[in-house]
């Protein structure tokens, strides 16, 4: 409630005047022009890159300090290394704007979806070695916050502009229910099977996210123009 009353002077400085129309010229700017079947096969990859992504990122977001604990570290520097997970996010995505404007948004998600599995194999390794816990921590913050803004961006790649977010709210509707049931999904699982195993889920959808990736830059990085 305190966050939402310190927003109130910038609602309160918010501008009257409606939205004008684009003109004609900017309206009718070109769409790609995928056929049918391409367009449900990119809504698909980047369905499922999102989807996974929000399931690790939800499960992650409620386990990661108790999955290192869980795999032999103290738990002070459980809690010290988890932290880091958010400045990997903040640089990655500070990064993305001081450089970022001229990489398309098909490289920077496949570059993001390399980082994932490779965190998941340093956080095996985390329960012998703090070092090795800490990159996967960090660099698993910077992968997901790169994914955070190609999640958004890509779509304008792929759809038409005219109806692509309806389009990509339909994608997107089961990531939010996965993702929701994620926590107490990877909470079974580690009561059931121990940290190791969710790391080893999480890194089996690390590689699904970046097969996703490798084919959906593969297909349609240079998409025709009508």
């Amino acid at each position: 409630a305190g966050f939402a009353l310190l927003t109130l002077p910038l609602h309160l400085t918010l501008p009257a005047a409606s939205a004008r129309p684009l003109p004609a010229a900017v309206a009718a700017e070109p769409a790609t022009t995928l056929s049918p079947a391409d367009t449900r096969f990119a809504g698909l990859l980047y369905a499922l890159i999102v989807t996974f992504a929000g399931i690790l990122n939800a499960g992650m977001s409620a386990h990661m300090i108790g999955i290192l604990a869980g795999l032999g570290l103290p738990a002070a520097i459980a809690v010290w290394i988890g932290a880091t997970r958010g400045i990997g996010q903040s640089l990655a995505r500070l990064g993305e704007v001081l450089f970022g404007a001229k990489t398309s948004p098909f490289d920077l998600n496949l570059v993001a979806c390399l980082v994932l599995p490779l965190c998941f194999v340093l956080g095996l390794a985390g329960g012998a070695s703090a070092l090795a816990a800490l990159a996967f921590a960090f660099c698993y913050g910077a992968g997901n916050g790169v994914l955070t803004i190609t999640r958004g961006t890509l779509p304008l790649m792929l759809f038409d502009p005219k109806s692509y977010g309806a389009y990509v709210g339909r994608l997107l509707a089961p990531g939010f229910v996965l993702s929701a049931a994620s926590p107490l999904g990877y909470a079974l699982l580690i009561e059931r099977h121990g940290a190791s195993a969710a790391l080893v889920l999480s890194g089996t959808l690390a590689l699904a996210m970046l097969a996703s990736a490798i084919l959906l830059r593969r297909r349609f990085r240079k998409l025709p123009r009508s």
